[in-house]
């Protein structure tokens, strides 16, 4: 669990690290949109630990100006949540809320900095990778 982003060059090859994201944490879930990496949810401390806090933070990195922003959190703290894009907005999937594992799902609008809850999944579940696919 770090608090550092490295970032990989594909053209050169070469990773270095970018700037600090503001918060620690592990068992983020990421996602791009329009050129920004977006890390959320997770947990603040090692996730065996009965000290373990789990986050609603959602962290944004402009790769242009190597600086994260914190945006709208989500409704609710979710540790290894499933991210994806889909269309023009970001869903929150699933994930673990320290009793639980969650059926919840949200979508995050990047234009408006808001989330809402859309359709739960049938069964909860954490740690899923979470796509969209083109039919």
């Amino acid at each position: 669990m770090c608090v550092c982003v490295c970032v990989c060059d594909l053209r050169t090859t070469r990773w270095s690290c970018c700037a600090p994201m503001a918060k620690r944490r592990g068992g983020v879930g990421v996602a791009t949109w329009n050129g920004f990496l977006y890390a959320i949810g997770g947990h603040d401390a090692p996730a065996s630990s009965l000290a373990s806090r789990l986050s609603d933070c959602v962290e944004r990195y402009d790769p242009q100006t190597d600086a994260w922003t914190a945006v709208a959190p989500m409704s609710i703290s979710r540790d290894a949540v499933g991210v994806c894009l889909l269309g023009d907005r970001l869903y929150a999937v699933g994930g673990y809320d320290g009793t639980v594992y969650l059926n919840t799902v949200e979508a995050y609008d990047p234009q408006t900095n808001e989330w809402t809850q859309v359709a739960p999944l049938c069964l909860g579940r954490a740690g899923a990778c979470v796509v969209a696919v083109k039919l």
